[in-house]
C-alpha cells in the first residue's frame, strides 16, 4: 500500500511536470556573460532514470512518462551534439582577442543567429531540432576552424620569437682573446643569428598570408591592417629582446 501510495504520487507528479519541462528552450542565454548553456533539465534526467527502474521492478508508469522514456536516446543524442556545439561557441567568444573580434565578427553573427532559434523558438518537443543542430554544427565548425588558424599561427609566431631569444647576438668568451679573433666569433654568431631572423621572418610572412586567406578579408581592409599591427608589435617586442 505504501509504494502503491508513492508510486501514485509520483505519477501525478511526473505528469504535471514533465510536459512543461519538454517545453522549455533547447538553449538559454546568459544575459551577463552572453554564453550559452544546453536547457535540458535535470528533472527531464532524473524521470528518464526512474522511469528505467520502475519499468525493470514491474511499476506502473503513467503513459506520458513512457512516451519521453522512448525518446531517451534520441535526448542522450540531441543533448549530446548540443554541449559540443555549446563548449565550441563559448570557446570562441571567450578566447577572441580585441583586435580578432571584428575579423570573424561576420561568422559569430551568423552563429548566432542561427543558435537564436534553439533559445527563443525550438523546445525539446519541437520538429526540425536535428536540422537545426545540423545547421548549428556546420557554423560553428566553420568559424572554428578559422579561430584555429588564427590562433595556431600567432601560436606559432611566438613560438619563433622564442627561437630568436634562444640564439644570442654575442658571447662573453671564458678567456680574454685578441680582437681579430673576437671579432672572427663575433662575425659568426650575427651570421647565424640574422639568418635565423630572416628565415623564421619569411615564415611570419607565410602563416599571415595563410590566416588572411581562411578569413578572405581584404588586406587593404582596416580591421585586418590592425591585425598587422597587433603581430607587428609582437616581432618588434621579441627583436628588442634579443638586441
Amino acid at each position: 500500500e505504501y509504494v502503491s501510495i508513492k508510486v501514485s504520487d509520483w505519477s501525478h507528479n511526473v505528469e504535471s511536470s514533465s510536459q512543461a519541462k519538454l517545453k522549455l528552450p533547447l538553449l538559454r542565454r546568459d544575459q551577463d556573460t552572453g554564453l550559452l548553456a544546453v536547457n535540458f533539465d535535470p528533472d527531464l534526467v532524473a524521470l528518464l532514470r526512474e522511469v528505467k527502474y520502475f519499468l525493470l521492478l514491474n511499476l506502473p508508469v503513467p503513459e506520458s512518462a513512457q512516451q519521453i522514456f522512448k525518446k531517451a536516446e534520441v535526448f542522450r543524442t540531441q543533448t549530446g551534439n548540443l554541449e559540443l556545439i555549446v563548449n565550441m561557441y563559448n570557446n570562441m567568444v571567450t578566447s577572441l582577442l580585441p583586435v580578432e573580434k571584428p575579423l570573424v565578427a561576420t561568422y559569430i553573427n551568423k552563429i548566432d543567429k542561427t543558435l537564436s532559434r534553439g533559445v527563443k523558438q525550438l523546445s525539446w518537443k519541437s520538429h526540425g531540432i536535428d536540422l537545426f543542430i545540423t545547421e548549428c554544427m556546420a557554423d560553428v565548425k566553420a568559424a572554428d576552424k578559422i579561430m584555429g588558424t588564427l590562433k595556431s599561427n600567432l601560436s606559432k609566431i611566438e613560438e619563433i620569437m622564442e627561437q630568436w631569444r634562444a640564439v644570442p647576438l654575442f658571447e662573453r668568451t671564458v678567456k680574454p682573446v685578441g680582437p681579430a679573433e673576437f671579432y672572427q666569433s663575433h662575425r659568426q654568431l650575427l651570421h647565424t643569428g640574422f639568418k635565423l631572423i630572416r628565415d623564421k621572418g619569411n615564415h611570419v610572412h607565410k602563416m599571415l598570408r595563410e590566416s588572411n586567406k581562411v578569413l578572405k578579408v581584404s588586406q587593404g581592409l582596416p580591421d585586418w591592417k590592425a591585425y598587422v599591427d597587433f603581430v607587428n608589435n609582437i616581432i618588434v617586442a621579441g627583436l628588442v629582446q634579443i638586441a
